[in-house]
């Protein structure tokens, strides 16, 4: 007998992640930090590496109460995941399993897509707006579930939290899920987030370690919400799915205030750069609001390659939804000058 996999999955096509450069400086794919982690994460995880013959705490309790204490909320508020894809996936298994629908973006951060099928729900995607989420399309939308990534990935657009407290008041949807894996590379992330909308348990907030604290490697994400939705994902979440070195790894980091600000301040230096360098070059690079910059060029194919010549990686906008387009990641500034090298000699014409 030859099993057959669920009919419904012949609509996944698979996540294609971002290619690393065999120079780390040219490594502008994947979004991640250029500047490495906090000191004393190395320090956390030597500590631990005596306690891996046990198994890890199943809810990362010290980790949630640090988290709780930073943004004011209960402990039970707080769900840690293997990263915040993980509890994408969970809020699906939950909320949408089996003809529930959702609403997103097009184009959407690809795991709400992706997620929402494995399910077997049904998404609506609504076209950007000005390069930005259309709230009030997407709000006049039945759903379960509706995402918002602010900043978005890929364009790196950001709402402010007065337009999303709107569009939470208009919204349609059962629940509103806010990615806010950007959010500490806004101008202004106080005036950005959603947190205190999550705090009154009227939104659910995702974060994650991956970007501002550099922990792409370890996998460790958080979301923020009322206590029943963390109940709920509770029950269906694999009980040991962060590990004890990547929950040591977290708790360091997002103890270390001066190295988080140190990261944030790199990125935004730098991506007002690589703003204007991809400007002068000729392209129209879309304002961004997180570490990366979404750019139009004429012939991406041959953008892409050019740059490969020179050492550097960037995600083709055609795996992102948004063909025409490269998108690339707030580098080094080793990287900066590798890209400035690059841009110098560009292939055929800007527009």
């Amino acid at each position: 007998m030859t099993v057959r996999a669920r009919p419904w999955l012949n609509r996944v096509h698979p996540y294609e992640p971002g290619r690393p450069s065999l120079n780390s400086d040219g490594s502008m794919a994947s979004n991640e930090s250029p500047i490495g982690t906090s000191p004393e994460v190395a320090v956390a995880v030597s500590a631990a590496l005596s306690g891996v013959h046990r198994y890890p705490d199943p809810l990362a309790d010290e980790l949630r109460k640090e988290l709780a204490s930073q943004h004011g909320v209960h402990p039970d508020q707080i769900l840690v995941g293997n990263g915040s894809d993980e509890l994408i996936y969970l809020l699906a298994w939950a909320f949408l399993a089996h003809g529930g629908r959702a609403v997103c973006a097009d184009p959407p951060y690809r795991i709400d897509e992706i997620s929402t099928f494995v399910v077997d729900a049904r998404l609506n995607k609504v076209p950007l707006k000005d390069w930005a989420h259309d709230l009030d399309a997407m709000s006049q939308v039945e759903a379960d579930v509706a995402y918002i990534v602010n900043p978005h990935n890929p364009t790196g657009t950001a709402h402010s939290r007065a337009e999303i407290e709107g569009f939470v008041e208009l919204s349609r949807a059962a629940l509103v899920v806010v990615d806010e894996a950007y959010i500490d590379f806004t101008d202004d992330p106080e005036q950005t987030t959603v947190m205190p909308l999550a705090r009154e348990g009227d939104v659910v907030v995702l974060r994650t370690l991956s970007k501002v604290y550099a922990l792409a490697g370890l996998r460790v994400g958080y979301m923020v919400a009322s206590r029943d939705v963390v109940t709920t994902l509770r029950k269906i979440r694999p009980p040991f799915s962060v590990g004890a070195l990547a929950q040591a790894a977290a708790l360091a980091a997002v103890r270390d205030n001066a190295h988080r600000q140190r990261v944030r301040d790199h990125v935004l230096r730098l991506r007002g750069e690589v703003t204007c360098l991809v400007q002068q070059a000729g392209y129209l690079a879309v304002p961004s609001q997180a570490n990366f910059v979404l750019v139009e060029v004429p012939d991406e194919l041959a953008f892409v390659a050019h740059l490969a010549s020179h050492g550097i990686e960037v995600r083709p906008g055609s795996v992102l939804g948004l063909p025409g387009t490269v998108r690339i990641s707030v580098p080094s500034d080793s990287g900066l000058a590798l890209l400035r090298r690059a841009l110098s000699s560009k292939p055929g014409k800007a527009r």
